[in-house]
């Protein structure tokens, strides 16, 4: 079986890739995720079986050894003939094999130039007068090279802003050369300075060899005060950046670099003046405007209130991201029927063919730079409801739980959760962070970051009103359940492949589960939260793969005598239950508890 999964890891990054433009290459990763999960479940059987032997003496033990082994044998060989079937199919999609860190094909519509028209550019004349202005102010203040960054998700026009600077009437005439590099992934030295060079030169570069290279482009250099964008960075590592650097300090005094990122921590390696500016949405009026430059042509429907009205909710979809507006705003430009125009306000921004591929294309960038494990993590994220304040240690907590979290040497699971918390605050996935005086962190996703990892997911994560059960899919790993005052009764439906179910009751009324029995059935669930007063909460646990168990705010004044037989179980929470009595005694058992 090692060699299966061996052979299907080598191929995954490019199927991952190629899904987007292949329904079958989709439906063959939804295969392997499916039986990957049926095999992470057969290992927590064996791991749990330990747990339980290690706590209960054999002579009492209620299952055989050796039917447990025959039957988990037989379990691993169905599996394992899944698997190679799976990964007999690979050949026809003909995917290519990756060793080593993630590799991303650069892709000819992501070049960048430094032309720009700026009468077609709305909300970006304050950051670009600020970004000029410390420009000027700093020209006779820095002997040294000076780097100015400026990060933010994708789509939100650090480009524009870049271009804006670079055409600035005051700096063109501050500066001697000005060079636009469009970097992207690749961020090799040899790459970087020949791009550099070939366009103060104005044609192509035959030197190979880095030193006579960056001997050229000092004599191309030296005695000059010259502006250098470096236009989509990703590169992380410092000795890349240094390598490029030191080619660059033979410049007069005021030489400056200008860097556009996605990623803060990119931002905070290469800038040496401060502040680092971090790009905001664009307020409603100005997303209005570009949405009208875009979609009302001639100033045709722009008079008809009731276009206005879909318009501006169409706006708001967008969420202050540029990139959008102008997509969406050239779909609405071919649309004159206002039926068309609620079809698009109503739809998912991936059911918006070509201009919502387009756009989920350009932010799901990010997400293909990351690891496996920061994808897990990030995508487990659409659980929740778009404008949900998550919780840093919640969320830490549920990876935990899910298995998402790698454990790595010295560091405990908890400490490499805050890192990848970070990691992911750090490359925009995560805003709005806020931490109060006792240390608790709270962010919330991007209406449109929460579309990407959404159009991930799919039916693996689902976020519905009690009334809305029936619209289960039946692969629904991960299920968030919105209650309010107006719901009595919650039903939950039995779903074999649930891992996580969290119930919340936003206005703190009791909810009552209708079945609660039911909970038994969902025989794989690792998350189960009750946060928010429910009443007649399951009293029996038969759930050995729970690791995460929320009761916190409900009426419970005993807590079940099989709560101590859940072996697995990593973090349980009772905060303001007040009526609580009494513990099980067989709590000693819990020793993965937390």
């Amino acid at each position: 079986m090692g060699s299966t999964v061996t052979t299907i890891q080598a191929v995954l990054q490019d199927a991952e890739e190629k899904q987007w433009k292949s329904e079958a290459i989709k439906n063959w990763l939804g295969k392997l995720k499916d039986s990957a999960y049926h095999l992470e479940d057969l290992v927590d059987e064996f791991k749990t079986e330990a747990l339980r032997r290690s706590q209960v003496s054999t002579f009492f033990s209620l299952q055989n050894p050796l039917l447990f082994r025959l039957n988990m044998a037989c379990k691993f060989k169905n599996i394992r003939e899944k698997l190679d079937a799976i990964a007999g199919e690979k050949t026809k999609f003909h995917l290519r094999e990756w060793v080593g860190e993630v590799k991303i094909q650069c892709k000819e519509d992501r070049q960048t130039s430094s032309l720009v028209k700026e009468s077609e550019i709305y909300g970006r004349g304050n950051e670009k007068e600020e970004i000029v202005g410390m420009l000027m102010n700093n020209l006779s203040q820095h002997d040294d090279l000076s780097v100015y960054a400026i990060w933010g998700m994708g789509g939100l026009g650090k480009t524009t802003i870049a271009q804006l600077v670079y055409n600035d009437e005051k700096v063109r005439k501050a500066f001697d050369l000005r060079v636009w590099v469009c970097v992207s992934d690749d961020f090799g030295i040899i790459r970087l300075t020949k791009a550099i060079v070939e366009s103060i030169e104005g044609n192509s570069c035959n030197i190979q060899e880095l030193d006579p290279l960056q001997l050229r482009l000092e004599e191309r250099l030296v005695g000059k005060r010259f502006l250098l964008v470096l236009d989509d960075v990703w590169n992380e590592y410092h000795d890349k950046w240094d390598g490029l650097k030191q080619a660059l300090r033979c410049g007069v005094k005021g030489s400056t670099v200008f860097v556009t990122t996605r990623i803060e921590k990119v931002a905070l390696m290469m800038a040496t003046v401060n502040p680092i500016c971090r790009l905001g949405c664009l307020s409603d009026d100005d997303s209005w405007s570009l949405f009208k430059h875009r979609a009302f042509v001639m100033g045709r429907n722009e008079d008809n209130s009731k276009f206005e009205t879909i318009g501006r909710q169409i706006v708001k979809k967008c969420g202050g991201v540029p990139l959008a507006i102008k997509a969406i705003g050239s779909i609405m430009r071919l649309k004159s029927q206002e039926s068309e125009w609620l079809q698009v306000k109503d739809s998912k921004i991936w059911d918006l063919v070509d201009e919502g591929s387009r756009i989920l294309a350009v932010l799901r960038l990010s997400y293909e730079h990351l690891p496996p494990y920061l994808r897990q993590c990030f995508s487990f994220c659409s659980i929740f409801p778009k404008d949900y304040v998550m919780t840093k240690q919640d969320l830490i907590e549920l990876w935990m739980a899910n298995g998402f979290i790698p454990s790595t040497g010295p560091m405990d699971l908890h400490e490499m959760g805050c890192e990848i918390f970070n990691e992911l605050t750090w490359r925009s996935f995560f805003q709005e962070g806020k931490e109060d005086i006792y240390g608790n962190a709270t962010c919330k996703m991007h209406d449109l970051i929460h579309d990407v990892a959404t159009s991930i997911m799919r039916e693996e994560c689902c976020v519905v009103e009690p009334n809305e059960m029936w619209k289960m899919p039946k692969t629904a790993c991960h299920l968030f359940v919105c209650c309010s005052s107006s719901t009595n009764t919650v039903n939950i439906p039995k779903l074999q492949s649930l891992r996580s179910l969290i119930l919340h009751s936003e206005d703190g009324f009791g909810i009552n589960l209708s079945k609660p029995s039911l909970f038994t059935n969902q025989k794989y669930l690792k998350v189960l939260d009750f946060c928010g007063q429910f009443n007649h909460i399951v009293g029996d646990y038969r759930l050995k793969h729970l690791r995460y168990l929320n009761l916190s705010y409900s009426p419970i004044e005993t807590l079940p005598e099989s709560t101590s037989y859940l072996y697995n179980l990593q973090t349980l929470k009772l905060r303001g239950c007040h009526n609580l009595r009494m513990l099980p005694k067989g709590m000693k058992n819990l020793k993965e508890l937390r």
